[in-house]
């Protein structure tokens, strides 16, 4: 009973129906430069960025603004640059996301009118 185990490759392995899924999302990640495709994605990535930041509770520093330290324990200027990266990414946010988006649809419909 001198049988060989050999471990599966990376080859014999069968196609999951997930390897579709996964192409479906590169799809979307690979987009020429400010095409639909891309301006959506770069507000996906602002928005992700946006509630990242917003769920670690940087909100609280933000007290910058009116001359007060978020948090004593950090320092003024640990609490300036989160007080600093909340804000960036909330006006990102409010800001460019939507117009982001609005750009991705009229590029869409203008490629379809054209057409």
């Amino acid at each position: 009973m001198n049988a060989k185990i050999e471990a599966p490759t990376l080859l014999d392995q069968p196609v999951h129906a997930n390897h579709s899924a996964f192409a479906r999302i590169r799809s979307i990640w690979r987009a020429d430069f400010l095409s639909p495709k891309d301006l959506v994605r770069r507000a996906l990535v602002i928005a992700v960025i946006y509630f990242v930041v917003s769920t670690f509770g940087l909100r609280e520093f933000t007290s910058i603004l009116n001359g007060t330290v978020g948090s004593v324990s950090l320092g003024w200027h640990t609490s300036a640059f989160l007080g600093l990266l909340y804000i960036i990414s909330y006006l990102a946010f409010v800001l460019v996301t939507p117009t982001m988006l609005i750009a991705a649809g009229i590029l869409v419909l203008w490629k379809r009118i054209v057409k």
